[in-house]
């Protein structure tokens, strides 16, 4: 299996730096490909420019977003890993989603019918948050669900087979990080018969 990991957060070291390296570690011990896009690290600039537009419109895409799609092609699976950050991801994330799956490449239109184009393409999130007040609510969470998985990574035809948020990992005790850290081994281990 090709996991491809999307890793968006500024903050090195931090417990979602290191939910990344467990989910890496995992898929390389047991004998698969694995690729870490991280987003700061990159320097990935998540502006959808009038350039980028225009030239898109003209069938020719910007190289640095026909790498960025040549490595959604590569994955079998492909682990989005971020904060969430004012109800949703964070910026350059955004960024990203809007100038990497665009029309002609992760959906099209026939007529009114949207056509999905990434069909084969399964999607793993893991969120964390600081506090475990902020998404105590379940419909809080169930419009972040469908935002993320229906309306962003559904629409190009995605699988969402997994999504995870691990909740106050602030004030998370060390046994507590260790349980959670166990978790997340065991879910990359589920992903890969997926």
């Amino acid at each position: 299996m090709r996991a491809l990991i999307i890793y968006a957060n500024y903050k090195e070291p931090s417990f979602t730096s290191s939910i990344r390296d467990e989910i890496a570690e995992t898929f390389h011990n047991n004998g698969h490909e694995v690729v870490v896009r991280d987003l700061y690290e990159i320097k990935f600039n998540p502006v959808l420019s009038k350039k980028d537009l225009e030239s898109i419109a003209n069938e020719v895409h910007p190289i640095d977003i026909m790498n960025e799609q040549k490595f959604i092609q590569w994955a079998d699976i492909i682990c989005f890993v971020y904060p969430i950050w004012w109800s949703g991801m964070p910026a350059i994330l955004k960024g990203y989603i809007e100038r990497v799956f665009v029309m002609g490449y992760a959906f099209e239109f026939k007529g009114d019918e949207v056509i999905p184009l990434l069909k084969n393409k399964k999607v793993a999130i893991f969120n964390t948050t600081s506090s475990k007040n902020v998404y105590k609510n379940d419909k809080s969470l169930e419009a972040l669900n469908i935002i993320t998985q229906d309306c962003i990574f559904g629409f190009c035809g995605m699988e969402v087979v997994e999504h995870k948020y691990f909740k106050a990992i602030i004030d998370a005790s060390e046994k507590e990080k260790s349980k959670i850290f166990d978790e997340v081994k065991n879910i990359a281990v589920k992903l890969m018969s997926k």
